[in-house]
């Protein structure tokens, strides 16, 4: 990195909140997941089928499925509530032209138990994906567990949102100029910073509410919640043809 703050990922182990977010209510929802490595949280990701989930690649790199799973339908971090659903992971798709430096093509399938498919319900149940190559302008919003301020490891029990404005291509370009910004990211965030997804949110969902359905995944930015740094994220229009194929291969 040439100058500023080293690029991070927004992959940590353990869990907490988004910056400056709000406490989310049961059901609320529905499509986030908790994925666990070894039994703790180390990314979220999102139900798009039954037996398929989407997440950031870097999540999963150089990982194996045994050593993963998931949870739906979960609220507090640290207590098991009467809704939630656990599976296993059997296999990992990871975009082939994925690159682990920049994040470019940074989205994976979790193709979880087929024999035990997640059971949909008020409090579990999949997002829908965008046209493949739709616009997102409106503001989207970010969920997950991740770390309470940049630099921080305060951690919340209690799942985190925040609505966040998207920002246009060029100007996202302008306030990373060390950087070679990609047209399959997506930038959020307030000028001013102060809100954000953070460490532990990677892989996340970024949903435009408005249209339903799941704009961005969690990825990576400098620093968290900083002045005129915004999260760049897997713009997931410029993957749907990607993920409707790799959902068909068995």
């Amino acid at each position: 990195i040439i100058s500023g703050l080293p690029r991070t990922s927004r992959r940590v182990p353990g869990g907490g909140r988004i910056i400056g977010g709000e406490d989310a209510v049961e059901g609320q929802f529905p499509y986030q997941l908790t994925l666990m490595r070894y039994g703790s949280h180390v990314c979220g990701a999102s139900i798009i089928d039954q037996s398929i989930a989407v997440t950031a690649a870097h999540c999963v790199y150089g990982e194996s499925p045994s050593n993963l799973s998931v949870i739906a339908g979960k609220l507090h971090r640290l207590t098991t509530g009467s809704h939630e659903q656990t599976r296993n992971i059997e296999r990992i798709t990871i975009h082939e032209s994925f690159d682990d430096y920049t994040f470019a093509n940074g989205i994976a399938l979790l193709h979880l138990e087929v024999a035990r498919p997640f059971i949909f319900d008020d409090f579990v149940s999949p997002i829908p994906l965008p046209i493949q190559g739709q616009e997102t302008t409106g503001p989207i919003t970010a969920s997950g567990w991740g770390v309470t301020v940049q630099g921080g490891s305060q951690f919340a029990n209690i799942l985190q949102f925040v609505q966040l404005p998207v920002i246009n291509d060029t100007t996202c370009q302008a306030m990373y100029p060390e950087e070679i910004l990609e047209e399959s990211m997506l930038c959020a965030g307030f000028p001013e910073g102060g809100r954000d997804a953070c460490l532990g949110d990677s892989g996340g969902p970024l949903v435009y509410l408005q249209g339903g359905y799941l704009a961005g995944l969690v990825s990576w930015g400098y620093g968290c919640a900083l002045p005129g740094r915004p999260g760049v994220n897997t713009e997931v229009a410029y993957f749907v043809d990607w993920i409707l194929s790799n959902s068909r291969q068995t």
